[in-house]
């Protein structure tokens, strides 16, 4: 039996990182909306070059299986070197590879990850695969993460697992599965324990315009069925609910920032461990925030990824960072952004 299964797309990332002699931000009112431009037609030198193997599910894998838990993932490779390596790297983290599948005639997914100023801007080259639901051993906990084109066709399947093993769900929608929307997927949802996105990634998933009302979107996204709902925003810190509790927690500020890639899947990961190990909300948000101020300071997503003792040994190092009712504010401290009143502009 496994305490976690992952589900979700495996790739190799390329990450190249770039340099202001090359590469060019350009702001605007909102920073969201800055834009990397190069010289169109010309060569852009590169300052550094790193080979990974990434996909969200696949960090969560190794998350769970650094974090002690037994763990295996069900995702799709290629029949070339790539999808070699990729399995071989699970193995390497002590994931479970009896749930993947090589697709002998296919290549593997690729991304090519721009990494300037310590933010990272991504290239998605999936390839269409034929997702069927292989025969799961029974787990307590499922982890659902981003997947090609063709991914729905396993949700009936995955609901009638989750159901018949008491299984609890976890879902944290790709860039598919943010388009299909919550309209077509709707008994998914009413089988959710926990449902994880960023901040964008919830304006969208609810059709909502921007805003910094976090209990309507914690609200809205609970109101489709997940029992607990986790939004992250950046640099701003996190959010999350189950409906009784409203929580935010801010980032760790001295923690170097050298390469964002994963810090979302870092903390979403970080966050269900807790939970799964009996932890309060509170504590789940502490994790999270731990495990991603870890992450940002390496390039890739799994790099900086914690096992327990230097969890536990982050956690005390760090014993003043603590949750904080949505709403309620807090003197900002030297070390942590504490929440706003609710309404308040932070841009």
């Amino acid at each position: 039996m496994f305490e976690f299964i992952s589900i979700g797309d495996t790739m190799q990332d390329v990450f190249l990182e770039m340099t202001d002699e090359t590469a060019h931000l350009h702001t605007f009112h909102r920073k969201e909306a800055a834009q990397i431009c190069f010289t169109y037609a010309d060569k852009i030198p590169v300052h550094a070059k790193h080979d990974t193997v990434g996909g969200n599910s696949a960090n969560a894998a190794i998350a769970f299986a650094r974090f002690g838990y037994k763990c295996a993932i069900y995702s799709h490779v290629g029949g070339d070197q790539q999808g070699v390596r990729i399995i071989d790297e699970f193995k390497k983290n002590h994931v479970a590879t009896d749930y993947i599948v090589t697709d002998q005639d296919l290549e593997s997914n690729f991304n090519t990850v721009l990494n300037l100023h310590g933010e990272r801007t991504i290239l998605i080259y999936h390839v269409h695969r034929h997702f069927a639901l292989p025969k799961l051993a029974p787990a307590k906990w499922v982890y659902l993460s981003s997947m090609g084109e063709g991914f729905e066709k396993i949700f009936p399947d995955l609901i009638s697992y989750v159901k018949e093993n008491d299984v609890n769900l976890c879902y944290q929608p790709g860039t598919f599965q943010l388009k299909y929307g919550a309209e077509n997927t709707k008994d998914l949802l009413q089988s959710t324990k926990i449902f994880l996105v960023n901040k964008e990634e919830a304006e969208l998933y609810l059709n909502r315009p921007a805003t910094d009302d976090f209990r309507s979107l914690l609200d809205g996204i609970r109101e489709l069925g997940p029992q607990i709902v986790l939004i992250t925003d950046g640099t701003k810190g996190a959010y999350c609910s189950d409906g009784k509790e409203y929580l935010y927690m801010g980032i760790i500020k001295d923690a170097p920032r050298n390469e964002a890639t994963g810090a979302g899947d870092s903390f979403s990961s970080a966050f269900v461990s807790a939970l799964a190990h009996g932890k309060p909300l509170s504590e789940a948000l502490r994790w999270g925030q731990a495990e991603a101020s870890s992450v940002i300071q390496f390039v890739g997503p799994q790099a900086g990824l914690l096992h327990m003792d230097q969890m536990q040994h982050l956690l005390h190092k760090h014993p003043d960072m603590t949750a904080e009712v949505i709403g309620q504010p807090k003197h900002h401290s030297d070390e942590y952004i504490y929440c706003q009143p609710e309404g308040y502009d932070r841009s």
